[in-house]
């Protein structure tokens, strides 16, 4: 099977037909993640690999049930070949990825508390000891612009290191050579451990707190200031808080006896004086 598909990809080359071929990689913190592949070849690849036996499509439907992924198939001018999976645990995700193809080598996914690495080996078809020999009398390199591998990552994190052949925005993409020697596809991310993130709501909310308590002693230390520089006037009494000999005369009682020289009021009848006789 494997050696069926070689062939047709060398009869690809030696006619000029195209295959183009993307692997997505999406990984999460605890490194489990989603994969996605995509196969677009033209009409005469197709074509030509009915040489072989059988057809393009069967191969990729087998290859694919083999290591756990279902193709979809959409026709055209050019067939493109889909299968996506997501949510695999890392074990899953790397078997699924060395399973894959052929020349693939050993692929790890290492998950730790502060970082996530993706640490992959792709060997070139024309490594593999069952197609070398087709190679003996011609350049792999004029075969290149005929097969597209690219391999696309992106992963939880702050990117630290990578051999991608470029980045774009948090996606690592390489392009993998068609004649390369080997390729090592690695990247490693970092981020912070949950003992170290910091804890904005609750420094915000503390924050504000201590602000609201500053502000509420500021207010009651200007209000006892401002008493304090106030006069002190004593509260009035009342008569029942006076001594009897500081009492007003206004106060005095009504069973108090009025001299005899007072001057009544105005208002107040005057009895007539004593007869004397």
């Amino acid at each position: 099977m494997r050696r069926a598909a070689l062939i047709a990809l060398l009869a690809l080359a030696a006619s000029a037909c195209t295959i183009d071929v993307d692997v997505g990689i999406s990984l999460d913190r605890n490194g489990s993640g989603s994969l996605t592949v995509d196969i677009v070849t033209d009409q005469e690849f197709e074509q030509l690999h009915r040489i072989t036996g059988r057809d393009f499509e069967d191969l990729v439907a087998t290859r694919g049930s083999e290591v756990g992924l279902a193709f979809t198939v959409t026709p055209g001018t050019e067939n493109r070949y889909s299968a996506v999976v997501n949510g695999l645990p890392a074990p899953t995700l790397t078997g699924i990825l060395e399973g894959l193809a052929p020349g693939i080598g050993e692929v790890a996914v290492t998950s730790e508390p502060t970082s996530l690495e993706f640490d992959a080996s792709l060997n070139p078809l024309t490594s593999i000891a069952d197609v070398a020999p087709y190679f003996d009398d011609s350049d792999p390199a004029q075969f290149e612009p005929d097969v597209d591998v690219t391999v696309t990552v992106t992963m939880e994190g702050a990117i630290d290191t990578s051999t991608a052949t470029r980045q774009d925005d948090d996606r690592l993409i390489w392009m993998v050579p068609f004649s390369d020697s080997s390729t090592r596809l690695v990247a490693r991310s970092m981020f912070e451990g949950d003992e170290r993130r910091v804890p904005w709501t609750l420094l915000i909310g503390g924050a504000t707190l201590l602000l609201a308590i500053g502000f509420l002693v500021s207010i009651r230390s200007t209000l006892e200031e401002s008493q304090a520089s106030s006069p002190s006037v004593p509260p009035p009494h009342t008569p029942a808080e006076l001594p009897e000999d500081q009492a007003p005369d206004s106060y005095a009682p009504e069973d108090q006896p009025i001299s005899v020289d007072a001057t009544p009021p105005e208002d107040q009848p005057v009895a007539p004086p004593a007869d004397t006789d």
